[in-house]
């Protein structure tokens, strides 16, 4: 009894959520059909506005990211680098 209650349960919450992606994908059409003039009569603004906020964006990234990997290399070297065993001395040869 158990599983039909529970088979009858998400039969309704799966139809509930495919009607909620049908009205989202209307909406969604509703919303491009509508803004296509839009970006047509703004696109002397929008292509240079997309284009500096893609390199604003990755400039982001890549200094995140720059950040991040310097961190990392720094960290290992505190934890692994250079111990007291390991220096090397002027004449390069091993202590």
């Amino acid at each position: 009894m158990f599983e039909i209650i529970q088979a009858v349960f998400s039969a309704g919450v799966a139809l509930a959520l495919l009607t909620f992606a049908g009205i989202t994908l209307g909406g969604s059409v509703v919303a491009c059909i509508i803004s296509t003039p839009l970006f047509v009569i703004f696109s002397p603004v929008l292509v240079p506005a997309t284009i500096a906020t893609t390199l604003l964006a990755s400039g982001f990234t890549a200094s995140g990211s720059f950040g991040a990997t310097a961190f990392t290399i720094l960290s290992w070297l505190y934890k692994e680098g250079p111990t007291k065993n390991s220096r090397i001395d002027a004449t390069g040869s091993g202590v």
